[in-house]
């Protein structure tokens, strides 16, 4: 039996809503967000049905998850000079973000979460440290209780990278709304999607305008109305508009959020509640957190045990693997400090510290990863639970 086992999430649930949507902004033949014979206002309407889901007072439709983080980024002024902490184990874009508005990134090891470190920042906060990146990765919050502590301490502004998470929560508070702003994303493999784009989240006025007046190609903007460029607090910035068929597309995802959180977590728990869990290690959580159950992680003692039983599973259908082949800091532009400006761009004008994850290096080779994809079975669910503890008892 070959077990489904893709990452998309969202796009199993694209229905005639989404269909109906998109149909809708096609025949108002105005997909720009701000002008059009007969604008439907898709984005704006996603912006203010997204915040009142996570509960924040602002959102700002992008054209994906990286130029959400970007915009998290310039509307806290981190630039030139400065350094951001953050973990290696994440997509190229959480670090790239930060590449690209002059600064760099210095990472930080994980925990036995899988996430950043709370108890290894203090030792790396040096005089350009000016704010913490925390990566929600494969939808399980970090420890922001500690994080949060430790950056008042030593006043630090704290952006989280929810990309992968949203619907996660910590004590009952949404991943994405700890810092003081956020940026998700709504790709193919997200929780909900319309193949592309993202959003910026906070709570915090002054961060909204100025993300928002980057977003706008740095225009100032009343609302939906076309931005202007002259009132005398323009900027330049950059194009990272969310269009109205993106937006159409994403409404309706987020219609059936709370269906695509629930089922991933009956597909996880109908695994996990039939196994020898003294046996097999599974990824932990923070206690009192909500995880998007994107996928089953099995950690082993050695990465001998891991391979053996990736090839067990793969002989028998089911596509466990090592996800996390390298981590992000060992990539060329981190590990060369490579650029393709022929000055070096950032690393010529802030101090690169190079760090070694010994933790994320040991572990990454030991963990065995397996996408709960939304099309399982239950018929699925059985054989993958009758292989596991096959398994266990052969071995």
């Amino acid at each position: 039996m070959n077990i489904p086992n893709n990452p998309f999430l969202g796009t199993h649930y694209i229905g005639k809503e989404e269909i109906k949507a998109a149909n809708e902004v096609l025949k108002s033949k105005s997909l720009f967000r701000y002008q059009g014979p007969n604008l439907k206002y898709k984005t704006l309407e996603f912006e203010k049905n997204m915040a009142e889901y996570l509960g924040v007072k602002y959102v700002l439709g992008c054209t994906n998850g990286t130029s959400a983080l970007k915009l998290c980024f310039i509307a806290n002024d981190i630039g030139p000079g400065d350094e951001v902490l953050m973990t290696p184990f994440t997509f190229i874009a959480s670090a790239g973000s930060i590449l690209s508005c002059g600064a760099v990134p210095k990472f930080i090891d994980v925990d036995a979460t899988m996430n950043i470190d709370p108890s290894k920042l203090e030792e790396n906060i040096g005089k350009n440290t000016k704010a913490i990146l925390v990566v929600h990765i494969q939808g399980q919050p970090c420890d922001m209780e500690k994080i949060m502590a430790i950056a008042h301490k030593h006043n630090l502004i704290v952006i989280e990278d929810a990309a992968q998470a949203l619907g996660a929560e910590l004590k009952g508070k949404k991943a994405g709304t700890f810092g003081k702003c956020s940026a998700f994303s709504l790709q193919a493999g997200k929780t909900i999607t319309c193949g592309e784009g993202g959003f910026l989240a906070t709570n915090d006025e002054k961060i909204y305008k100025k993300a928002k007046m980057y977003h706008d190609n740095g225009g100032f903007r009343i609302g939906d109305n076309y931005p202007t460029w002259e009132n005398g607090t323009t900027f330049f910035g950059e194009n990272f508009k969310m269009n109205e068929l993106q937006s159409a597309i994403a409404n309706e995802q987020l219609k059936k959020i709370n269906n695509i959180l629930d089922h991933q977590q009956t597909l996880y728990y109908d695994i996990v509640n039939n196994i020898d869990l003294d046996f097999y290690k599974l990824r932990p959580s923070v206690p009192n957190s909500i995880l998007v159950h994107s996928n089953l992680s099995i950690i082993f003692d050695d990465e001998q045990d891991c391979a053996k039983f990736i090839r067990f599973m793969n002989k028998n259908g089911i596509g466990f693997t090592n996800q996390c082949n390298n981590l992000i800091n060992q990539f060329d532009t981190f590990r060369k400090q490579q650029s393709w400006h022929h000055t070096g761009f950032p690393y010529n004008l802030s101090e690169f510290e190079e760090t070694e994850c010994y933790i994320s290096k040991s572990l990454f080779k030991r963990v065995a990863w397996f996408s709960l994809s939304a099309e399982l079975k239950q018929s699925h669910i059985k054989y993958i639970v009758k292989k596991l503890n096959e398994y266990q008892n052969e071995f």
